[in-house]
């Protein structure tokens, strides 16, 4: 038996590589007895946030969840509920078990096997294997990083997607782990690239209410180009655990009906949400303001400590719109060969040797592909005291692996 080509992608999960090599190393450490300090963990349940009263609502909904009449876009409730608080009507949104299920949806309704999606670089590396597993390639839209200004899209790298025929165009706003928000400029640029290549827009906005130094921004409701807007309870609520997200559909008039029937398709193909979940939704909407205010809180205190611990040469901290990430840059040399190329295996050292020598697991920037400057990327969600404390023990211990002074980061520069 063989299996799918689908899994035998270069770089695709399960593949082997120095991604690997790093998670290896760490199961190795922790099955050796290691107890390491993780300054990656992204999962809010661990982290002490969200709501105990969200559980309570979905049990009160499971109550009323004993007849079963199927929606394919999902409980007309809870779609009301969406309409009132995001905009736009009942019919606009379907609901999912996941943001990676609406991908999954949202491609099979777009490409065909073989086609393309344009995708964001640097970014979470979530996007590439699911375009896979539905049988697509991706076109990389890579974004430059200007201090102080933050992220930027290179625009020729969007008019080659463009003209390569990507049958859609990926914007997570913001970012995941750059936390740079979307302009209403590059909006602009992104649309008439979609426009001239008679492609859709997804808009990835998990982590839009968790803005930090900047005013958010939403990519939702356009009426200039097909729009699927992707949102839901993992981050909204904090509760991954809950499995409730929705796309919610918009654009001109002329192409949402057969978009409508296409996505109406797939979702009664799958009848994926499970009812109690999302029959609490409506009641776990009116939740959300509280949990993402504490949330806001947690992460501009997290992102005030790693500034205050890394405010100057040779470290720089990027700047951080929004989101739940900080990425920490390292000195320019580090990790490189003498020729000046950063090859993965000494890219990755350091986050190696944070973990042998000093119990500190840190994801390095190139899992994420950050390829302009060494650096790390740190999660903002753990308690603020504790945070505190990894920040000191993460600059000690960056202080004795740079083995002597370290050569000080000068300005906007950028390594080609």
């Amino acid at each position: 038996m063989r299996l799918s080509r689908r899994f035998n992608q270069p770089g695709q999960a399960g593949q082997t590589g120095q991604v690997n090599a790093i998670a290896r190393e760490r199961s190795r450490l922790v099955a050796a007895g290691a107890k390491l300090t993780d300054l990656t963990d992204s999962n809010p349940t661990h982290c002490g946030l969200g709501s105990p009263a969200a559980l309570e609502a979905v049990a009160r909904a499971a109550r009323r969840s004993g007849r079963y009449e199927p929606d394919p876009k999902g409980p007309l409730e809870a779609r009301e509920a969406l309409a009132e608080r995001f905009g736009g009507g009942p019919d606009d949104y379907w609901l999912t078990a996941s943001t990676s299920e609406a991908y999954s949806w949202v491609f099979a309704v777009l490409a065909d096997p073989g086609e393309a999606v344009a995708t964001p670089a640097p970014g979470y590396p979530l996007i590439e294997p699911l375009a896979a597993l539905a049988g697509l390639t991706t076109l990389e839209c890579r974004w430059h990083y200007l201090e102080p200004d933050g992220w930027c899209l290179d625009p020729v790298a969007l008019a080659r997607a463009a003209e390569s025929g990507a049958r859609a165009f990926v914007l997570v706003n913001p970012g995941n782990p750059t936390g740079a928000y979307v302009s209403p400029a590059t909006a602009r640029t992104v649309v008439e690239a979609c426009q001239a290549a008679g492609a859709a827009l997804i808009a990835d906005e998990v982590f839009g209410p968790f803005h930090l130094e900047a005013p958010p921004t939403s990519l939702a409701g356009r009426d200039d180009v097909v729009t699927f807007a992707f949102s839901g309870l993992s981050k909204l609520l904090c509760a991954p655990q809950l499995k409730l997200a929705w796309i919610r559909l918009s654009g001109p008039a002329r192409d949402l009906a057969p978009t409508r029937d296409a996505l109406d398709q797939v979702a009664d193909t799958f009848l994926s949400p499970a009812l109690p979940v999302a029959l609490a939704l409506p009641e776990l909407l009116a939740m959300s303001d509280a949990v993402v205010s504490a949330t806001r809180a947690r992460l501009a205190a997290n992102l005030a400590a790693v500034r205050q611990a890394f405010g100057c040469d040779p470290y720089r901290l990027r700047r951080c719109e929004g989101g739940w990430s900080a990425i920490l840059d390292l000195p320019p040399d580090w990790g490189r060969d003498p020729a000046g190329s950063p090859p993965h295996g000494r890219a990755a050292e350091p986050a190696v040797r944070l973990m042998r020598e000093h119990g500190l697991a840190a994801h390095p920037g190139w899992f994420y592909d950050i390829v302009d400057r060494p650096a790390l990327v740190l999660s903002l969600l753990p308690e603020p005291l504790q945070f505190e404390q990894n920040c000191a023990r993460l600059h000690a211990a960056l202080t004795q692996l740079g083995d002597g002074p370290l050569v000080p980061y000068r300005g906007t520069d950028l390594l080609s």
